[in-house]
């Protein structure tokens, strides 16, 4: 009661933002008098905290938190409010019934963005931010100028690995909250949760942002796609590509059967960026780029580019992917991920050969389209050797032998799994084989092409002869 009467006394003082963490730190008495709840309540991350709170090792303190059970992370997330926003900001209050905006209205911006053949992520009413792994400062970012009072804000992450090394992107990246700025001036925001996991609370279907967030996460594999593939021909040639054919060679120089009209477009864009991390001049390269693109104008901060969405990136930005990719093989899980820095984008079931499969450092040496003329043979439609080898990665006419030892030493993958693979990485990519390399998975959660829905498979077109009717290969299948 005392902290309802106290909260009472800042609204008459005009402290909206003091009066609402003493309603919420009332709880059930405040919804009782004033029969009405406080739109943004809910959690903050566990690694913020609170002057005042339970400290870590108070005994008596942890049995209380305890007992409070998932109440006590509603005056954290108001706190966090009330360092986030200037003085003065009103909180937005429901009258019984939850707005954000007009329910119509958002329907049809969301429902439009779905419906378009290629669809817009940068909507200017809708934008995107990918939290990697701290949505709770992201959050703070958000609820600040200049962000502040341009539509809806959704904030998105990859669930992280069971071990906690890895981000799963392979496992789709999902929305987790959205703030919604409201009022003539953007001074009123609302809180929407799309997972049960933070919050204790009811959450929002999220089915109408999945297709914006799936073509903002091709956009972003094709993008590391290309920059792996400059990043492999310069490896290879000893210099960078000067247009986007030199990727797409016949064979024996091929590193990928085709690029799609956007990569090409974004070509000279990602040359930039590996010419940057060529040269280490990154600060030059990017005034350069920042010239062309803007006009003249000064390129972004640091503190600019960090608060940018990242739906508003060009489409050739391969961020949050950092790394070139590479392949790394599981003998134990019978697993083969491709992955960029601590990303893993897909993870595939392979057959194996058990103690014959070599395990060490490779590279795909080479990249070859229906081995031996076919393919239905016994490799399959594709087929990526190691390090000129006899071992290779390819696809296999023995389906059921995929998760077992029955190989003579080589990877086999399904048909859908391998012809993905062969697209996603170029000529000269990494291949790490061995033991316990990769974090266990989710019960074949995002397991095979396209994250386990093969319509959404990587798919390149072909223009290039990738094939080889002069070699008989005998890869120790």
């Amino acid at each position: 009661m005392a902290w309802y009467l106290l909260g009472r006394e800042y609204t008459a003082q005009g402290k909206a933002g003091k009066a609402a963490y003493c309603f919420a730190q009332a709880g059930e008495i405040y919804e009782a008098f004033e029969q009405q709840k406080i739109v943004l309540d809910e959690p903050l991350p566990p690694n913020l905290t609170v002057p005042g709170q339970i400290k870590e090792g108070d005994a008596a303190g942890d049995r209380q938190a305890r007992s409070r059970g998932k109440r006590k992370w509603l005056p954290y997330l108001v706190m966090l409010i009330l360092l986030a926003l200037p003085a003065g900001m009103d909180l937005a209050q429901s009258d019984g019934v939850e707005r954000v905006v007009d329910a119509t209205e958002q329907s049809e911006v969301l429902g439009s963005v779905a419906a378009q053949t290629d669809i817009q992520v940068d909507n200017p009413r809708l934008k995107l931010y990918f939290s990697d792994g701290d949505w709770g400062k992201k959050l703070q970012q958000i609820l600040q100028p200049p962000i502040r009072g341009t539509g809806e804000s959704v904030i998105m992450d990859a669930p992280p690995s069971q071990d906690g090394k890895w981000k799963e992107w392979h496992r789709s990246v999902s929305p987790l909250l959205s703030v919604e700025h409201v009022g003539t001036s953007g001074n009123q925001a609302v809180l929407k949760y799309y997972q049960a996991q933070i919050c204790s609370c009811q959450v929002v279907d999220s089915s109408k942002l999945v297709p914006v967030i799936q073509a903002w996460m091709h956009d972003r594999e094709e993008a590391i796609i290309l920059q792996s593939a400059i990043q492999a021909y310069q490896k290879k040639t000893g210099g960078l590509p000067d247009k986007p054919q030199q990727l797409t060679k016949p064979y024996p120089d091929n590193l990928l059967p085709g690029l799609t009209p956007q990569m090409k477009e974004s070509f000279p864009v990602a040359l930039q960026k590996v010419a940057e991390l060529t040269s280490g001049k990154a600060a030059q390269a990017l005034n350069l780029t920042a010239g062309t693109a803007t006009g003249g104008q000064s390129p972004q901060s640091n503190e600019e580019k960090a608060l940018a969405a990242s739906s508003s990136q060009p489409v050739a930005s391969p961020e949050p992917f950092t790394e070139p990719l590479r392949i790394i093989i599981d003998t134990e899980q019978h697993q083969l991920a491709v992955v960029s820095g601590d990303f893993i984008l897909r993870r595939y079931p392979v057959g194996l050969g058990g103690d014959k499969t070599p395990q060490g450092e490779f590279m795909i040496s080479e990249k070859v389209r229906n081995p031996n003329g076919r393919s239905n043979g016994e490799f399959g439609s594709r087929g990526m050797t190691l390090s000129n080898t006899l071992y290779a990665i390819h696809g296999t006419n023995k389906p059921a032998s995929i998760g077992k030892d029955e190989s003579h030493g080589c990877i086999r993958m399904l048909q859908q799994d391998v012809e993905e693979l062969y697209n996603m990485v170029p000529g000269q990519t990494k291949v790490t084989i061995g033991k316990g390399v990769l974090p266990l998975s989710e019960a074949g959660e995002g397991i095979g092409a396209g994250g386990g829905i093969p319509q959404q498979a990587i798919g390149l077109p072909l223009e290039t002869k990738d094939n080889n009717p002069n070699k008989v290969y005998k890869w120790l299948d």
